[in-house]
């Protein structure tokens, strides 16, 4: 493993971020030469804030619309080269940059991407569920669900940690609250403690 290949994960749009079935970019079948043509047809179209995007990736996973024997199937992935390996210039057919200064997070190159008729091989389409033959025959998964269930998993992993991190952050705050003096230290005297310990347990609702 050489780590040349850095992803990202290309879905929000600048017109569309939670609303998925409203994605604009589209993934049109080509059966005479086995390719995708990916293509921003708007401005709204245009992938915004994916993280590394801006100056770091090389693929990103984009979520767009399957149009496959003039049918749109709605949206599904696929893995797309952006940037040259070689040079890390774009490649083809791809607009892509940073975004810019943020009000926070500034630590990371969130960018956008536009693309002009990108061809990529029929394989780059995330076929473990849903499938596109050779032929363009459009092969549905089990169920409709299973396209979002990775998305709805990685949400569920951004809460566990957060709540993880809030539990770290509460125990060291009570545990420091044991031991912190306000005033003078008096031997035999803990008015002070029990003055912290009241206000956490009030606070965490403990009582």
């Amino acid at each position: 493993m050489d780590l040349k290949i850095i992803g990202c994960y290309a879905q929000t749009e600048l017109g569309h971020g939670t609303f998925i079935r409203g994605l604009e970019t589209t993934a049109t079948y080509d059966p005479d030469t086995e390719e995708f043509v990916l293509h921003s047809p708007t401005l709204t179209s245009t992938k915004w804030w994916p993280g590394s995007l801006g100056r770091t990736c090389t693929h990103a996973m984009v979520v767009a619309k399957l149009i496959t024997s003039g049918k749109c199937y709605g949206v599904h992935s696929f893995i797309v080269p952006v940037r040259d390996l070689n040079n890390h210039k774009p490649l083809p057919g791809i607009t892509v940059g940073e975004i810019g200064p943020k009000l926070a997070g500034n630590c990371l190159d969130n960018g956008y991407l536009r693309f002009d008729h990108v061809r990529i091989p029929r394989n780059n389409m995330m076929m473990k569920h849903a499938k596109v033959s050779s032929d363009g025959t459009y092969i549905r998964p089990k169920s409709d669900k299973l396209g979002y269930g990775t998305m709805v998993f990685v949400r569920v992993i951004i809460l566990q940690q957060a709540a993880m991190s809030l539990a770290a952050a509460t125990t060291i705050a009570v545990r420091y609250s044991a031991i912190r003096h306000q005033s003078e230290m008096v031997e035999g005297y803990f008015g002070n403690h029990c003055i912290y310990l009241m206000c956490w347990c009030r606070s965490l609702m403990l009582f």
